[in-house]
């Protein structure tokens, strides 16, 4: 983040938070997991792919330091293997930390693009999905001047 308000100033640009807001997120994520505890839920959970067994193993042993964990993960490659793993085993989080953040920093992104330069900061399991966003509010731009 430091970097990221380094560069900024920098090139005169503008820092916007453009994130949910992190107690309405961890709301979300905790309803949803809520949802998930019953028996039948847990028990058809597949296991993680063989490259994020480690990954998983740790952080659900807590034998892993938390920060390990994001090292791990902090390629594109490994990033869009947990994505798919978390939308498909846990679709009700994978909404609540993934999907609905995407699309709003998508739209504070579009927002504060159309005013010049913009240093935009993410985390990896978000690039993909903000991309989509993107292209999506282009397509919806598009639709309106038609």
């Amino acid at each position: 983040m430091k970097a990221a308000l380094e560069e900024a100033d920098r090139i005169g640009a503008r820092c916007v938070y453009g994130d949910v807001e992190f107690s309405q997120t961890m709301r979300e994520v905790k309803s949803a997991m809520m949802g998930m505890m019953n028996p039948a839920m847990l028990s058809s959970i597949p296991p993680p792919p063989a490259e994020l067994s480690s990954i998983f193993g740790g952080l659900l042993s807590g034998q892993n330091d938390p920060n390990e964990i994001v090292e791990m993960i902090k390629t594109r490659d490994h990033a869009k293997k947990m994505t798919t793993y978390l939308s498909r085993s846990f679709p009700p989080v994978y909404d609540a930390m993934i999907t609905k953040r995407d699309i709003h920093m998508a739209k504070m992104l579009r927002q504060h693009c159309s005013n010049g330069k913009v240093v935009a900061v993410v985390g990896i399991a978000h690039v993909e999905g903000i991309e989509r966003e993107w292209e999506k509010l282009d397509t919806k731009q598009l639709s309106l001047k038609e």
